[in-house]
C-alpha cells in the first residue's frame, strides 16, 4: 500500500509540469528571467514573490514551498493524496492500482474546493474594500492639507471648512493608521465606519 502511494505521487510529479497546473487552476504565471513568478496565492501578496522552477515553488514573502502536489494540496486545502487525485482526475493520468473515489470521497473534495473558492472570493473582496478605503482616506486628507494650506487670515480660522479639516483630518489619519499597521478587525473596522461616515456625509 505504502509503495503503491509512493508511485501515484512519484507519477503525478514526473507527468503534470508545475507551471501548468497553476496555468489550468487559474493563475498567471509571468517569465522573469529563467523562471515564472506569480503573485503568492498564500498571503496578502502585494508583487509577485512565488518564484516557480521546473519541479517545485517558493515564496520569498511567506516561505511557501513545495512541488506541484503540494500547490494543489495547499490551494484547494486538501490531503496530499486527495490533491494526488485530484490532478490525476484534472490531467487525465492513470494511477497504478487505482483506486476510484467514491461520490462520498468526489463530493468531499467538491465541497472543499468550493469553501476554498468562496473563502478567497471573500477575501479579495476584503482586500479590494480595504484598497478602496485607503485610496478615498488619502484623497479627502490630502483635500483637508490644501484646505489649511490656504488659510492666511486669522478671520478663515472661523470658517466652517477650516473647522471641518481639522477636526476630520485627525480621524482619518488614525484611520489610515489602522489600515496600514492595524490586524484583520481592525481593518473591517475602519471599512465599515468609513462606509457609514459617507452616508451620513450624504443626509
Amino acid at each position: 500500500m505504502i509503495n503503491s502511494a509512493i508511485d501515484k505521487f512519484t507519477l503525478i510529479k514526473d507527468s503534470i509540469p508545475l507551471v501548468q497546473a497553476i496555468e489550468y487552476y487559474g493563475l498567471h504565471p509571468i517569465k522573469r528571467g529563467r523562471y515564472h513568478w506569480i503573485k503568492c496565492p498564500f498571503h496578502n501578496d502585494k508583487n509577485p514573490s512565488l518564484a516557480i522552477y521546473e519541479e517545485s515553488f517558493y515564496c520569498f514573502g511567506c516561505g511557501a514551498h513545495g512541488d506541484v502536489i503540494d500547490f494543489v494540496a495547499r490551494y484547494f486545502n486538501l490531503e496530499p493524496l486527495e490533491a494526488v487525485y485530484r490532478l490525476a482526475e484534472d490531467f487525465n493520468v492513470p494511477l497504478p492500482e487505482e483506486k476510484r473515489l467514491t461520490k462520498k470521497e468526489k463530493k468531499k473534495i467538491q465541497q472543499r474546493i468550493k469553501q476554498k473558492q468562496e473563502e478567497d472570493k471573500l477575501y479579495n473582496d476584503f482586500l479590494k474594500a480595504v484598497d478602496e478605503t485607503y485610496d478615498y482616506l488619502c484623497e479627502l486628507n490630502h483635500l483637508y492639507t490644501k484646505i489649511k494650506q490656504v488659510i492666511n487670515d486669522p478671520k478663515d480660522l472661523e470658517l466652517p471648512e477650516f473647522a471641518e479639516a481639522c477636526h476630520n483630518q485627525d480621524l482619518i489619519n488614525y484611520w489610515l493608521d489602522l489600515l496600514l499597521e492595524g490586524n484583520i478587525q481592525d481593518k473591517l473596522f475602519v471599512v465599515e465606519e468609513v462606509k457609514q461616515w459617507k452616508l451620513s456625509k450624504k443626509l
